[in-house]
């Protein structure tokens, strides 16, 4: 539509010509100004659809970006980069580019389910920001973060361990990948308040999830299925 002088200074991108004809009617004077066509393009719709479609991201048509999840993010303090209410609006939008350039951030949720339990559209938000984070991953836009390799390398030690978690084989995996060091003075400290507390024995041969051998076949083929909502 025609913009009047009075709103011209305040709006960027305007199509201004002496004379104008609209439906055979002439415009000139002060209606001889219109905006620019704002229509964004090149984003990828299959995004949403694809997110929208797994248990976790089910929530995420819901969002109406009122922002407050982000205003009360407790990772907002760290990272002011990390926003579940852009991830979302990004996601949605299907814009992988601007996604993939905030790689570093969108992996940093603690689970800390300030956003969930704060929205007022009841979002699962922490599980969507998984879901568009897990989605990023699986299509190899984005490298391997270190919370997800240390995920990966606690749930190796829980299924190595029969069940449960051994502290020392976390350890070993964790200095392994650089997230800690095992030095043999880290050792010969921890050491001491082990032998004290009498947890060494657990600490070196923990106890196994009874029947341990007929859970974990199960837990492995499910882990292998792609979950879908009903």
């Amino acid at each position: 539509m025609p913009i009047p002088n009075l709103e011209k200074p305040i709006i960027k991108g305007l199509i201004q010509k002496d004379k104008v004809i609209v439906d055979g009617v002439e415009l000139d004077g002060t209606w001889n100004a219109f905006m620019i066509e704002r229509t964004q393009t090149g984003y990828d719709q299959s995004v949403w659809d694809e997110i929208a479609n797994t248990v976790e991201g089910a929530t995420i048509s819901l969002c109406w970006q009122c922002g407050t999840c982000t205003s009360g993010c407790t990772m907002r303090e760290y990272d002011p980069n990390y926003s579940p209410r852009r991830f979302i609006d990004l996601a949605r939008k299907g814009d992988k580019q601007s996604l993939i350039e905030l790689q570093d951030s969108i992996w940093r949720c603690v689970s800390c389910q300030k956003c969930t339990h704060r929205c007022p559209k009841g979002v699962l938000v922490e599980e969507v920001v998984h879901s568009i984070h897990n989605y990023l991953l699986k299509h190899g836009l984005v490298k391997t973060d270190p919370g997800t390799v240390f995920d990966e390398l606690f749930l190796e030690t829980v299924m190595k361990n029969g069940g449960r978690i051994s502290e020392l084989l976390l350890g070993g995996a964790s200095a392994k990948a650089g997230f800690v060091t095992m030095s043999l003075r880290d050792l010969l400290t921890m050491m001491g308040p082990l032998l004290k507390s009498g947890l060494i024995k657990d600490l070196m041969k923990p106890s196994r999830v009874k029947e341990w051998d007929r859970i974990k076949p199960v837990l492995e083929e499910a882990m292998k299925e792609e979950v879908t909502p009903e």
